[in-house]
């Protein structure tokens, strides 16, 4: 999974991810944020995740981050509406959407929240 992390002219944080994974960096950009503190505790729960039995999720403004045993997920909120793929295709619609969905492998979620703590820390 490709990153780049930058600094706005205004000093903003941003992460920029590879087509896929767009998602991971809007979570990171607008929720995360330079928050070190849910940085660190996020790492803490994937730490733990191997000996639950449960997922973890984390519901934020725009978008909720799933996270198990195996792999994270992050999707918009607005996704999250009663209509199968089947009544979309019968109707004709589609959406683009890979700014607003995004799943990987736990381990690479892992890496990708260190590099951003590690980016924010660096102030």
């Amino acid at each position: 999974m490709d990153h780049e992390f930058v600094r706005d002219i205004d000093g903003r944080y941003i992460a920029r991810l590879s087509m896929g994974h767009e998602a991971f960096g809007s979570w990171l950009t607008d929720e995360l944020g330079t928050d070190l503190g849910k940085c660190n505790e996020l790492l803490s729960v994937i730490k733990h995740l191997p000996s639950q039995d449960e997922g973890y999720e984390l519901v934020g403004d725009a978008f909720r981050l799933y996270l198990d045993q195996e792999a994270a997920t992050v999707s918009a909120l607005e996704l999250q509406f009663e209509t199968s793929s089947e009544q979309s295709q019968e109707l004709g619609l589609s959406y683009y959407d890979d700014e607003l969905f995004a799943a990987c492998g736990l381990d690479d979620f892992e890496q990708l929240l260190t590099a951003w703590r590690d980016f924010i820390s660096e102030q």
